[in-house]
């Protein structure tokens, strides 16, 4: 079994290294990603996160979209280690997505079309809205026939709407990926005590569709009547393509996230596989968000 303090007295080392203070505590954050702690010592409280892509966090940084960057390296077996402020704060629920709707619209944009960004993330082979959705696509099937034995009760409703995803996705026309998050859930979204967004968790980084990003805020935080100015701002009102898109890569996230990420500390429960599927079911026949927008 994987172990979330594997490298803690090297953190401990690297912290020693980088700031005055001798002695720190740790405690670690809720969540199963990738190894992190909170590192308290003198008064002060960081956020330590390993295996990161440092460079994806300084240029989120720069657009003031995560907190800063106070240091960065690598520890004695290669793996990477970022060190960010501790922010006061807390995710947002579905009315401070209603209170801070262009807030949240801008910043997607600013992410979305970030220079810097687009030269740090994994060339793609191809622009095409198809070609990017059929590779995610690929990549959720490899995810779900690594846990298909567990729920066979399951598996035929999975495989058939995994046929019938790759059909609406081979449909796709146009082009054109922008650096996208790709977990863009509340979870990952910090609302700071004075009011500022930071998006935290960018592991998951590529370039891709933006009907991704945006497809999952809406659908899952965002009542219909308010979309369209959300829409607006980001650049997509009125594209009903846009709209088919957000739909099925939305169902094609519901699945994903219903699965554990691989090298991250995730458990697979079959017993509660069914909860997660209510919202893949729900997004995969064009119905809103179960939970509702209140």
């Amino acid at each position: 079994m994987l172990d979330r303090l594997f490298h803690q007295s090297e953190v401990q080392r690297f912290l020693q290294s980088h700031f005055r203070t001798q002695d720190w505590e740790f405690t670690l954050p809720q969540g199963w990603g990738q190894e992190s702690y909170f590192a308290h010592g003198n008064g002060r409280t960081f956020f330590v996160k390993l295996n990161v892509h440092p460079a994806r966090y300084m240029a989120l940084a720069s657009l003031a979209l995560t907190p800063p960057v106070l240091a960065q390296g690598s520890l004695e077996d290669g793996t990477t280690i970022l060190v960010q402020p501790f922010i006061e704060g807390r995710h947002p629920t579905r009315q401070d997505y209603r209170a801070h709707l262009e807030q949240f619209a801008n910043a997607i944009h600013r992410l979305h079309h970030s220079p810097m960004l687009r030269l740090i993330l994994p060339a793609s082979a191809s622009q095409l809205y198809r070609d990017a959705g059929l590779e995610s696509l690929r990549r959720i099937r490899e995810k779900w026939l690594r846990y298909r034995q567990q729920v066979p009760e399951h598996a035929a409703f999975v495989d058939e709407s995994l046929a019938e995803l790759e059909q609406r996705v081979g449909r796709f026309q146009g082009g054109g990926l922008v650096a996208s998050h790709n977990d863009i859930c509340n979870a990952n979204w910090l609302l700071s005590e004075d009011g500022r967004l930071y998006l935290i968790d960018l592991e998951s980084m590529s370039l891709d569709d933006p009907a991704l990003d945006i497809g999952a805020t809406l659908w899952w935080y965002v009542a219909p009547e308010l979309r369209e100015p959300f829409l607006e701002i980001v650049g997509y009102a009125g594209d009903g393509q846009f709209q088919n898109r957000m739909s099925v890569r939305m169902a094609m996230h519901c699945l994903d996230i219903a699965l554990p990420r691989q090298g991250s500390f995730d458990q697979f429960t079959p017993a509660s596989f069914a909860e997660w599927l209510v919202d893949f079911k729900a997004a995969f026949e064009g119905k809103e968000n179960p939970q509702g927008y209140e």
